[in-house]
């Protein structure tokens, strides 16, 4: 599993960003199940929030993953060069996740859930 989606591979970059759909998804269908299904609201947003934690804690895992192999590919050879390239937007694609699972997550921090 651990080589499978190392930052240095296509799978490896596109990692973060799966990660955040996957939360979006979640996210969303849990809300509209609440709404439409009359679960109870105080109940979804607790597990919203708590599915937000590990998204975040994934998505930090693989930036910092990244992050220790664009170092360690610091030499100037061409696969090297390629690994590093590989890893950086690897790391950026985990910022950019970042950002968008908190940005997801802010409305159901501010509003009610069914709102």
């Amino acid at each position: 599993m651990a080589g499978f989606a190392r930052p240095s591979t296509l799978v490896g970059i596109a990692a973060p960003m799966a990660v955040w759909a996957l939360h979006f998804v979640v996210l969303y269908s849990l809300q509209g199940l609440t709404c439409g299904e009359g679960w109870n609201p105080r109940s979804s947003f607790w597990a919203m929030v708590a599915l937000t934690i590990p998204a975040l804690a994934v998505i930090a895992w693989l930036g910092l993953r990244a992050l220790r192999t664009a170092r360690a590919a610091a030499s100037g050879e061409p696969a090297a060069r390629r690994a590093r390239f590989a890893a950086q937007a690897t790391g950026l694609c985990a910022v950019l996740a970042a950002v968008a699972v908190l940005f997801t997550v802010v409305p159901v921090l501010l509003l009610p859930v069914c709102s």
